[in-house]
């Protein structure tokens, strides 16, 4: 094997910022070179096992009396959580890899926030801090306000009791790439927490175990190594939540948590402009941007939320000047959807319709063709009853 290339792809891992866990994430990083080459699968499978030196660190992790000696909100679930499985934090002194097993998780249910420790936060070496804590020592929802009110309060009448997202790149855990395992391993982060039942989370390696056109639990796969923290007599708890079971706690999430949004919406206020375009011309230029998207919704009617602004171009008249000209005006509109599993949405358009201007320097008003789709907003949940308000009877 061609050693000079091995060293290579081991530079660009490092370089790359792959952060592992002692032994364990050393050797991982060896082997991932290696499965670059064109190693068999089983030099991959090894990769994920973690070897005597990398038990032995994490044992020692687990024993250090340091974080119980700390001062620490004991609110709601905050305490000492062990991992399931061997994680590493990179050192910002001499770039080693240190193993961690214990944390402290602390909430802070009036801020949405959880803050995470592990004895290293609070080391330093020559007066300088051993790892980044920007990005590890705290955890926020990232989610808006009405959000953030609905997961702490509604969510725990459905007997969720907190979600968490979160970015903590720094420190890592190994995974496989896919259920088909000779594709070899990925670094793993921790992007969310999730409350399986007190004294118990899952952490997910992106928020709510899905992503893009992903489904739910894409991510989790029997076989797969994936996060948990337990408190001391939980590890025995964890075998009740297999991928399957995750999977569907977030789907449940996601349905509680738009049950709950879409509780709370309602319609932007209709509005009566001096020049109103028709019902059924607002319905094509909705109809237009569904098609040219390819959006599943269906759309059911529209309503006018402003007055047509007009818009202006400077354009050249051939005689070298540019001149202010009415070229088009456009609308703010909300657009009414079914969605395809009956529920209803909503969102704010724009419709644009173009003026038939002779020259340039034309400011007069010259309407001829319908208005058409010009731009969107996301949609938003509502309820039925409440999305048929404005609509045309």
């Amino acid at each position: 094997m061609n050693t000079k290339l091995i060293k290579a792809i081991f530079l660009l891992l490092l370089i790359t910022n792959m952060p592992m866990s002692h032994a364990q994430f050393g050797k991982l990083l060896n082997k991932v070179a290696e499965k670059a080459l064109g190693s068999p699968e089983s030099d991959v499978k090894k990769a994920i096992i973690p070897d005597k030196k990398d038990l032995k660190a994490l044992e020692e992790d687990a024993g250090d009396p340091f974080l119980e000696s700390q001062n620490f909100k004991k609110e709601g679930p905050s305490g000492i959580y062990y991992a399931s499985i061997p994680l590493g934090i990179k050192s910002l002194v001499d770039d080693k890899i240190l193993a961690i097993k214990k944390i402290y998780l602390e909430f802070d249910d009036s801020n949405c926030k959880a803050n995470m420790y592990t004895r290293y936060h609070f080391k330093k070496k020559n007066g300088n801090p051993i790892i980044d804590t920007q990005y590890t020592s705290w955890i926020s929802s990232g989610i808006s306000g009405k959000a953030k009110a609905m997961l702490l309060q509604q969510m725990r009448s459905k007997g969720i009791v907190h979600y968490r997202e979160c970015y903590m790149p720094d420190i890592a855990y190994v995974q496989y790439q896919s259920k088909n395992t000779v594709e070899g391993v990925k670094k793993g982060e921790i992007r969310g927490l999730l409350q399986l039942e007190p004294g118990l989370f899952y952490a997910s390696d992106e928020p709510y175990a899905a992503s893009g056109g992903n489904p739910y639990g894409h991510n989790l796969f029997e076989g797969q190594q994936y996060l948990f923290f337990y408190k001391i007599g939980m590890e025995d708890k964890i075998k009740n939540y297999p991928p399957t079971k995750i999977a569907q706690i977030f789907q449940d999430i996601e349905k509680k948590k738009e049950e709950a949004y879409t509780a709370g919406n309602s319609l932007p206020k209709k509005a009566t402009p001096a020049q109103v375009p028709t019902q059924k011309e607002i319905l094509e230029a909705i109809k237009k941007r569904t098609t040219d998207y390819n959006w599943k919704e269906t759309p059911i009617y529209g309503y006018s939320i402003g007055e047509w602004e007009p818009q202006y171009k400077n354009l050249h008249n051939g005689n070298g000047e540019y001149l202010k000209t009415l070229t088009s005006r456009i609308m703010p509109i909300v657009a009414v959807f079914k969605k395809i599993d009956g529920t209803c949405g909503f969102m704010n358009m724009q419709i644009e319709q173009q003026n038939a201007y002779l020259r340039a320097g034309d400011l007069k008003e010259n309407y001829l063709t319908p208005p058409t789709d010009y731009a969107n907003s996301g949609m938003d949940p509502i309820s039925c009853d409440k999305a048929n308000m404005y609509k045309f009877k």
